[in-house]
Formats: structure tokens, C-alpha cells, sequence
């Protein structure tokens, strides 16, 4: 199955740039509830954003001037004061953990009307005696449209935020399995430790449809090469009626040949190579003409560097998100040579 990637459109945002720009406040919204019989009353913070110091970006004013999303006060404060407000005296006095992986904004003009975008990723984890069982989690983008659309994209973060942390308020954690201060801190390492691709030095052979099975490292075929050079034409593997075809690059997600694993992107197998806790590989990726108008993953993560997305085609350096196997398009190489391939 191919994977979608999210098309990256990365602002310069050093801390000269940072400093010289305008900046719009955030602030996180109370829910107009109150939860009886909380299971919680107070709150801790752990970010893990690359960017702690910024949200994002809006456009604000007649020029749609860029700002910088700023919170008005810590957002540690900001969630005390929510759980606070929305909590009375029923509450248990038990405490949550917030392990805020994204929480950033994004706005794109277009002819006639502006688009909004949230990007929301955390995990809730009730604390017990220093050891950390998960509740909640969210992993979502939000998208705003209007003539104005500043206003409703911050409104709707605030809204979401608040909304998953009452949610979660009188939910018990979800599992037997609990976490260290320590394994919070680096739950990408933790993540990665429970997944074979990641774990192992040894690649099983075979033709990978899904990341799934890719990161489990349990081929969905078994990879038959017709020649002695790999390339799209001569990679194969048995239908459902046995019969040997040739394998689609993009019907699938990699292969594995004589313990290589190779990405399939839509022209052609790229070697992918582990380079300390990740997985890297350099590849062609077709770009669509909208690119313009969709969040990056790269924007969004805070990540330092301009990436304007303008070839139809080009060839990057990319980075496998382990979690759930998407390209995170690290940087463009210049004046690579196009795959010569036409697929069927």
C-alpha cells in the first residue's frame, strides 16, 4: 500500500528570523464544562517539540503578515489553569502527565480564500508513584477554511486540546504497561525498541506491501529476481494464482534483497541505510501541483530551513517515521538524475 506523503512547505525560522517577526498570541481556552468526580486535579508537562518556544505560524493583519504563535503565559500554566477551572472539590488528587510530541499552527493564503492548519499529537499518562500508565492519546490535523481564517484555526487548537484533556478525565489508563520518567523523556527510543525493523541487524528477504509487515519484518511475499541487477522491471513475485509477475513499486512499501532493504517510491528501489536511531534513504518523489496548499509534517515539527516544494518532480533525502512508516522529507538533492523507468 503507498503511503501518503504529507507535502512539506518549511518557512525559515532561525532566531534572527524569529526575533524580527511579528507574533500572535495563544492562549488555551477553558471548556464551558465541569467534570464531577475528576479522577485527576492537576497536571505536568513534558514537551517534546522540537520548537518549544513557538506554535507555528499565522497570517495576520491586511498583508497577511506572518506571525509567529506564541503562548501568552507557559502552556504548563495554561493547563494547570484549565484542569483547575473545570475540576471542583470531587476530584481525586491524582496526577496527569502531558507528553506533547506536536501542538504547532500553519496558514496558507490562496486566491480567494485562506486555509488553517493543527497539528495535535500527545499522550495522557496518570502518575503513579513516579511510574507513568497512558490514558489518552491524539494524533490529528485540523483544517480551517475562510476568508479570514486566523481567528477559528487558533480557536479550534485551543478547542481540541481542551476537549481531549476533559475527555480524559475520568477515564483509568488504558494498560498494565507503565512507563519511567526516564522512557517518557525518550519514548521515540521506547517505540523503537518494540519494533523489529529497528531492533535487528539481519533483514528477512521478501516484497513488503505495508509498513506494517515492514516494520515487523514479515515479508507479505517472497521476492524472485529475474536477472542479476535489481531494478523495477526485474523485481517479481507469485499472484494469487502462483503465477510470477512483476512487482508494482507503487503497490507496495519496500523489499528486502540478499538482507538490503530498499523504499519503494514511485519510480524506482532506493537503498535505505540506518544512520544511528533512524532509517535514511535519497529518492524521487513526485510532488502534486497543490503543494502549496498542504501542512508539512516538516512546518509543523518546527524544523529550522526554507523547503518550498516547487519541482514536479525531485529527489530528497528522507527520514522513515517510525510510527507509522510516512517519508519526512529531510532536504533536496540538487541536480540528482531522474529514474528512467515507466511503469505499467
Amino acid at each position: 500500500m503507498r503511503k501518503i506523503f504529507i507535502l512539506q512547505i518549511i518557512i525559515l525560522l532561525s532566531p534572527l528570523t524569529l526575533r524580527a517577526q511579528h507574533k500572535q498570541g495563544f492562549n488555551l481556552d477553558t471548556p464551558q464544562i465541569k467534570i464531577k468526580n475528576s479522577l485527576y486535579n492537576s497536571i505536568k508537562l513534558i514537551d517534546l517539540r522540537n520548537d518549544t518556544a513557538s506554535m507555528g505560524f499565522v497570517q495576520t493583519g491586511m498583508m497577511n503578515r506572518r506571525a509567529i504563535v506564541v503562548p501568552n503565559k507557559p502552556l504548563a500554566r495554561q493547563l494547570s489553569g484549565l484542569i483547575g477551572a473545570i475540576t471542583d472539590s470531587s476530584a481525586r488528587h491524582n496526577e496527569l502527565l502531558l507528553q506533547l510530541r506536536q501542538f504547532a499552527f500553519a496558514e496558507v493564503t490562496g486566491s480567494f480564500s485562506e486555509k488553517g492548519y493543527c497539528y495535535v499529537k500527545a499522550q495522557l499518562y496518570a502518575n503513579n508513584a513516579e511510574k507513568y500508565q497512558l490514558v489518552g492519546a491524539i494524533d490529528t490535523i485540523l483544517l480551517v477554511k475562510a476568508m479570514d481564517v486566523t481567528g477559528g484555526i487558533l480557536k479550534a487548537g485551543s478547542a481540541i486540546m481542551g476537549t481531549f484533556i476533559a475527555d480524559n478525565l475520568l477515564k483509568q489508563p488504558s494498560g498494565v504497561e507503565s512507563y519511567t520518567r526516564h522512557e517518557i523523556l525518550n519514548i521515540d527510543s521506547v517505540e523503537k525498541s518494540k519494533l523489529n525493523l529497528y531492533t535487528t541487524t539481519i533483514y528477512t528477504d521478501g516484497v513488503y506491501t505495508t509498513y506494517k509487515s515492514f516494520s515487523n519484518q514479515t515479508p507479505d511475499k517472497q521476492i524472485v529476481l529475474d536477472g542479476y541487477e535489481l531494478y523495477p522491471d526485474a523485481v517479481k513475485a507469485k499472484d494469487e494464482n502462483g503465477k510470477l509477475k512483476k512487482v508494482q513499486t507503487s503497490k507496495i512499501y519496500a523489499i528486502v534483497y540478499k538482507g538490503q532493504p530498499y523504499m519503494a517510491t514511485q519510480y524506482q528501489y532506493c537503498p535505505l541505510k540506518k544512520v544511528g536511531a533512524d532509517f535514511i534513504f535519497t529518492g524521487n518523489v513526485k510532488v502534486a501541483a497543490s503543494a502549496a496548499e498542504q501542512v508539512t509534517a516538516g512546518l509543523l515539527l518546527g524544523m529550522i530551513g526554507s523547503m518550498m516544494v516547487s519541482n514536479a518532480e525531485a529527489t530528497y533525502e528522507m527520514k522513515i517515521d517510525h510510527k507509522d512508516g510516512t517519508f519526512i522529507r529531510l532536504r533536496e538533492i540538487r541536480d540528482a538524475p531522474k529514474p528512467q523507468y515507466n511503469e505499467e
